[in-house]
């Protein structure tokens, strides 16, 4: 059965049925989000507002399945649980396990990236808290997040970054003349890994649309359109949402 075969059966469903799955359009949004997070040489900025509604929506699923098979468990001899009633626990059941897939595929494939550029994006994430923290309020201001990184993600890289620090001083770093020993030395070779935003990628347009290459060259192209470009010159608009990657 296909995703279309799927999403056909969900949105019959939403219709006729008292409590409805995580929405098609919710599905989509985090099936692109996933598949530009896969595709794409960098981390992304972390979706905040897609996943806050995600999270949310199976959070109230998984607590609607809990609650009818109580109902269940308690009605199942008085003949009033009806094979309508068991469909749609299933199709809720199904809907979360999907949703559920996606999301541990978008969070793993962040970590990943955050594990092969762990230097890079703690720099990264410091200066944007720097940017957008008042000098004032820095100090107070606890809930201050970088938009690229969850609070989960920043604590996540943070621990793993001491870790790795701590195995290579333990290692061979303690053993080395200090200038050497350092890992965020950028003189005169950087010794912090970057993604490589040279790497070609390969991208559908969701509007037609005009991009400028290198601040000079223009590619004119269409509605869904198929290109492929090296991704440091498609960046902004994936940032954007005008291009999806593929």
């Amino acid at each position: 059965m296909s995703r279309h075969d799927i999403n056909d059966i969900l949105e019959d469903f939403e219709s006729t049925a008292k409590t409805t799955p995580v929405s098609v359009n919710i599905c989509n949004e985090l099936t692109t989000a996933m598949i530009n997070e896969r595709m794409a040489p960098e981390l992304l900025p972390y979706n905040h507002q897609l996943m806050a509604k995600v999270l949310l929506k199976l959070s109230a699923q998984q607590q609607y399945l809990l609650d009818a098979h109580e109902y269940g468990d308690a009605n199942v001899e008085s003949g009033v649980i009806s094979s309508d009633f068991k469909l749609q626990l299933m199709i809720i059941e199904t809907d979360i396990e999907r949703v559920n897939y996606l999301v541990r595929l978008y969070l793993r494939t962040r970590i990943s990236k955050l594990d092969n550029f762990s230097l890079f994006y703690i720099r990264k994430s410091n200066i944007e808290l720097d940017v957008d923290v008042e000098p004032e309020t820095k100090s107070t201001n606890k809930n201050a997040k970088p938009s690229h990184l969850s609070d989960e993600e920043l604590e996540y890289i943070h621990n793993h970054f001491r870790i790795m620090s701590d195995l290579f001083n333990n290692s061979f770093l303690k053993k080395l003349p200090r200038l050497l020993a350092l890992l965020d030395e950028t003189s005169p070779e950087s010794m912090i890994t970057e993604p490589d935003l040279n790497e070609p990628v390969f991208f559908r347009s969701l509007s037609r649309e005009t991009i400028r290459i290198d601040g000079e060259d223009e590619l004119d192209i269409i509605h869904d359109g198929v290109y492929v470009a090296r991704y440091r010159l498609v960046q902004s608009y994936v940032h954007k949402g005008d291009i999806v990657l593929i």
